[in-house]
């Protein structure tokens, strides 16, 4: 291992953002070790955080614009670079490692022994993170770098919607839609711990759904795949989660409790979780309430509770995902507005720039 290129490719991840950050040390080296060749990693480092062409590296590399163009598509192929084409020219982008690096090497739901051993990787770097926690309190960003979100049939008409705030008309309005692995769930599968719930139900959208598909990662789908795939999740009782942007998405997640980070965080503290809270809060009508515990079997948060046969929101801990909504029987719970709801930021751009900034030391 060439430790001044990885130190280097560590320092440029880490501008990337994202939602897991890149710290120097080596169980992250070791991740690298398995993803990169020195040549490779090398490379990546120089790698301007804009789209750049081979032949816009081939002079800082040292390498003809051929040479430059096969590490760059050999990385692309492993899901370490975004590739995009543009006036018949290909260029490219090195992804942070969340979301990016690590969910491209579970996508395809392989399972081989090089799957696996990255999948062990990826878990012993994010328990070496929550032991850095203690001593550097500033590792993770404070900017959530993805956002829960509810389907449009659980928002009532009565209450405030902003654009952002619904989920289907991001569907309407996608060039391209991919479906792909539940990476939480399949690398779950890799290390031991599965799941019953689907993994064939999280979508990528927009350019990032026509690299996956050029590059073998996931398969176009239809919009009405994608509804289908959605409405089956809610059904599952999985959360949808989607990056923390407003113009567009590039992410449509459908978590489960038991091996999503993000809700994991959440469950912890609904106001510092790695997702932002929806714009809606849940709020139960009592005298139509039956008593039925559906809504607290179904609340991934357990802010449901049942006090003298009523069921109570606990406000602290409702992250506004509609899942009671979804269950309830007798109507009796429904979506209102939260005060203070986060706004998510315009681009993938703004976001980054805004989680890099949250990291730095005060």
């Amino acid at each position: 291992m060439d430790s001044v290129a990885y130190d280097n490719l560590v320092d440029a991840i880490a501008r990337r953002g994202g939602g897991v950050p890149a710290v120097k040390c080596q169980d992250l080296y070791d991740i690298l070790d398995a993803l990169f060749t020195d040549e490779e990693a090398r490379l990546a480092a120089m790698m301007p955080e804009t789209p750049v062409s081979a032949d816009m590296l081939a002079g800082q590399a040292g390498k003809s614009a051929e040479q430059v163009s096969e590490l760059l598509e050999a990385m692309a192929k492993k899901g370490l670079l975004f590739s995009m084409k543009f006036n018949e020219k290909r260029y490219y982008v090195l992804f942070p490692l969340v979301p990016g690096m690590m969910e491209n090497q579970l996508l395809t739901g392989a399972v081989d022994e090089r799957t696996k051993k990255v999948a062990k990787l990826f878990k012993s770097y994010g328990h070496a993170l929550a032991k850095m926690v203690k001593d550097r309190p500033n590792v993770f960003a404070t900017v959530p770098f993805a956002r829960v979100i509810v389907i449009d049939q659980n928002i009532p008409n009565e209450v405030t919607v902003q654009p952002y705030d619904k989920l289907m008309p991001y569907i309407e309005k996608a060039k391209h839609i991919a479906v792909v692995a539940c990476h939480c769930r399949h690398m779950a599968e890799l290390v031991g711990d599965p799941c019953s719930k689907p993994k064939d139900v999280c979508l990528a959208i927009g350019p990032g759904a026509l690299y996956m598909s050029e590059y073998g990662l996931g398969k176009l789908i239809t919009k009405e795949q994608a509804v289908e795939a959605i409405t089956r999740a809610e059904k599952e009782g999985l959360v949808h989660c989607v990056s923390n942007t407003g113009k567009y998405l590039d992410f449509i997640c459908n978590c489960c409790i038991c091996h999503c980070d993000n809700l994991k965080t959440l469950k912890v503290s609904a106001s510092r979780g790695s997702s932002a809270l929806s714009s809606f809060i849940s709020e139960v009508t009592a005298d139509d309430c039956i008593g039925c515990s559906d809504c607290i079997v179904r609340c991934p948060m357990e802010a449901l509770t049942m006090i003298e046969e009523v069921a109570v929101v606990d406000k602290t801990r409702c992250i506004g995902c509609g899942l009671c909504v979804s269950s309830c029987p007798s109507g009796a719970i429904a979506l209102r507005n939260r005060e203070g709801a986060p706004v998510p930021y315009p681009d993938a751009k703004h976001l980054n720039e805004a989680i890099v900034a949250s990291q730095k030391p005060k």
